[in-house]
């Protein structure tokens, strides 16, 4: 399948890329990298990068040329002497099978008579057997050969592992960097008010929000922020709100949610306005909290809700099978009798 070469790193990784390019410039390159870095900051991508950049057959001086028979079969994602190993799709570790092929892999020769690279994404989901399988090649790799491992929990990575690799712990991108980003990434009909959204709900990770954009999570969380304010505003029970949205969306219900509520404790606790960046979450507010000098709901009813929201929701990704539709009955039913307490106590 045909893909762009990455030739450059991230901006926030720039620092990290030139230590690395240092490296290869002095001969002094390591047979294993583990790159360490949280998930959806770049980490992939870093990798990719270097991956090309040795690999080409005529780089610059800090990045693959995009032009050579090396770049072209890396662009067509059909370079045999690149070798990408990773979870299988519906799979959450990196079986032995797997590893046998790399095994396969190291026992062949280059294609092009130069270096071979082996990417291998996710080292905390190595099983014990995957991780011994692997050892003999990261203790006795060929000369030719490059190891490039990746992971976002380093802690979890076996320490046999970690200890014939070089560390590179990679920064996550602070706030200004990801919306630059993302305002050079996504298109300009999109407002810049709505990447600050997508940033948030993406946690800060600059490629989460990315995805979550392409994935048209903006208008999703509109059509649910909606309906969770015709339930603060009581134009709809949370018994029929449940319903329509149990089967299909009630993920999505508790992720916006979850986002709601900590918003709206950051603003109660601070009293800030600027934590109110949409107009659903300032009818929210209005719904949910008290004016500066009265006592109407206390923050911690709103964290109380936030805790139960995160255990329904780590309860809904599980495997034990929960029933969807009555842990939102159960929320949005906390959620409504706290803008009717408000209420009353307006009233």
């Amino acid at each position: 399948m045909s893909s762009s070469i990455p030739q450059r790193p991230f901006p926030w990784h720039v620092d990290a890329w030139l230590k690395t390019i240092g490296q290869f410039k002095s001969g002094q390159m390591p047979h294993a990298y583990l790159l360490s870095a949280e998930a959806d900051t770049g980490k992939r991508h870093y990798a990719t990068t270097l991956a090309h950049f040795l690999l080409c057959h005529a780089p610059g001086a800090d990045s693959a040329c995009g032009s050579c028979q090396m770049c072209l079969l890396n662009k067509a994602g059909s370079n045999p002497d690149l070798l990408i190993v990773e979870p299988e799709d519906g799979s959450k570790v990196i079986k032995v099978e797997q590893i046998r092929d790399l095994k396969k892999f190291l026992e062949t020769s280059s294609h092009s008579f130069g270096r071979r690279i082996i990417i291998l994404d996710s080292a905390e989901n190595l099983g014990v057997s995957s991780a011994n399988a692997l050892l003999k090649g990261l203790e006795e790799p060929p000369e030719d050969v490059m190891f490039i491992l990746l992971t976002d929990r380093p802690k979890a990575v076996l320490a046999t592992i970690t200890s014939r690799c070089q560390v590179i712990s990679l920064p996550r991108p602070d706030r200004s960097q990801s919306l630059i980003w993302l305002q050079q990434t996504i298109p300009d009909t999109v407002t810049d008010t709505d990447l600050d959204l997508l940033l948030d709900f993406a946690q800060g990770r600059p490629l989460a929000a990315k995805a979550m954009h392409d994935a048209g999570t903006l208008e999703q969380h509109r059509e649910i922020g909606d309906a969770l304010l015709q339930l603060l505003e009581n134009r709809v029970s949370p018994c029929t709100l449940a319903s329509r949205h149990a089967k299909t969306q009630a993920g999505e219900i508790l992720r916006l949610l979850l986002y709601w509520l900590s918003i709206l404790c950051k603003h109660q606790m601070t009293g800030d306005a600027s934590y109110l960046k949409s107009d659903s979450l300032r009818r929210a507010a209005a719904a949910l909290l008290k004016p500066a000098s009265d006592g109407i709901v206390p923050t911690r009813a709103l964290f109380s809700l936030y805790n139960e929201t995160v255990v329904a929701q780590t309860q809904l990704g599980s495997t034990s099978n929960p029933n969807a539709q009555l842990m939102l009955e159960d929320l949005l039913l906390q959620l409504s009798r706290l803008a009717r307490v408000k209420s009353s106590m307006l009233a």
